[in-house]
C-alpha cells in the first residue's frame, strides 16, 4: 500500500502513512493528525458494519476517526475515472447536527488543497486520490 511512497490517500483509509526517511514525507499528514488529536479519537474503518460516513461505492472508501463533537474522514477512490460522491453521514453516530456542520479539507503541503463542503454536497475524487475531510461544528 505504501511501499515506495505509495498512495497517501488509500493508506490513511486504513490508518497507515510511509515512514520517514523513505519516499514521501509523511510530516505533513502527521502534523494533520496531531492539529485534529488523532490519538484521542476512535477509528472506525470502512469495512466496520457501523461506520458513521459512506461513500454508497465499493471503489470509493471512508474510514471515521471519531472524537466527540468531531470527525475526521479519509475518503480514497479506487475509481477509473474521476467521480462525486455525497457522503452518507449518520449524523447521531458523529454526535452532530447536520444544520450546524461542515466539512472542510484543511490544506496539507503534497497531498490537498483547501476546500469547504456543506453536509449533502457531492465530493470530486480523481483516480487514486482522495481526501482528508474534518467535519465539525461550524
Amino acid at each position: 500500500m505504501l511501499q515506495d511512497g505509495g498512495n497517501p490517500w488509500r493508506g490513511m483509509v486504513f490508518g497507515m502513512t510511509n515512514r520517514l526517511p523513505w519516499a514521501g514525507d509523511p510530516r505533513p499528514i502527521w502534523k494533520a493528525w496531531d492539529a485534529f488529536g488523532i490519538t484521542d479519537s476512535r477509528m472506525l474503518g470502512w469495512w466496520a458494519k457501523g461506520a458513521p460516513v459512506r461513500t454508497g461505492r465499493d471503489d470509493v472508501l471512508a474510514t471515521t476517526y471519531l472524537r466527540p463533537g468531531r470527525a475526521m474522514v479519509a475518503v480514497a477512490s479506487w475509481a477509473a475515472d474521476t467521480v462525486r460522491v455525497p457522503l452518507a453521514i449518520d449524523w447521531r453516530a458523529l454526535g452532530l447536527d447536520s444544520s450546524r456542520a461542515v466539512i472542510r479539507a484543511e490544506p496539507i503541503d503534497s497531498f490537498q488543497p483547501a476546500a469547504t463542503f456543506a453536509p449533502g454536497d457531492s465530493i470530486p475524487l480523481a483516480p487514486a486520490r482522495g481526501w482528508l475531510l474534518t467535519i465539525a461544528p461550524r
